[in-house]
C-alpha cells in the first residue's frame, strides 16, 4: 500500500468517524477542516490533492442530512440555555419593576406620614405634660 493509498484510507476512516459522531482528533464538525484534522492530514490535501474525497465527504454530509450526535446534543443544550436565559431576563425585568413600584409607594407613604404629623402650636404645649 502506497502513502497515497494510506492517506486516502485515513481520510475515509475519518469521514466515517465524523459522520457517526465519534471523532477522535477533531471537534466533530462537518467541515473540511475537521475532516483533515480527524484524518491527520493537512487541509490543503483535501482542497487540492484529494478533491474527490472532499466531494465525497460533502455528498455524504448532504445525504446524512444532520449533525453528528455530539453536535446535535450541544445545539439542544444551547437552545435550553437560551430559553432559560430569556426566562431569567423576564423575571429580572419584573423584579426591577416591582422594586421601582415599591420605592414609589414607600416615598408616598413617607410623605403622607410627614404630612400627618403636625407641629404642636405653642399655646397647646403648655397643656401637655410629661408622665
Amino acid at each position: 500500500m502506497t502513502a497515497i493509498d494510506e492517506e486516502r484510507r485515513a481520510i475515509r476512516d475519518a469521514m466515517t468517524r465524523i459522520l457517526d459522531g465519534k471523532p477522535i482528533r477533531s471537534d466533530g464538525k462537518l467541515t473540511i477542516k475537521s475532516l483533515a484534522a480527524e484524518a491527520g492530514v493537512k487541509r490543503w490535501a483535501l482542497t487540492h490533492k484529494y478533491q474527490d474525497l472532499q466531494t465525497e465527504f460533502r455528498d455524504r454530509v448532504a445525504q446524512n442530512g444532520s449533525d453528528p450526535e455530539p453536535v446535535r446534543l450541544l445545539k439542544q443544550h444551547i437552545e435550553k440555555l437560551t430559553q432559560k436565559n430569556q426566562e431569567l431576563r423576564t423575571e429580572l425585568r419584573e423584579a426591577k419593576a416591582a422594586c421601582s413600584m415599591l420605592e414609589r409607594l414607600i416615598a408616598v407613604e413617607a410623605l403622607e406620614a410627614q404630612a400627618a404629623v403636625r407641629p404642636v402650636p405653642p399655646s397647646e404645649r403648655a397643656r401637655l405634660h410629661t408622665v
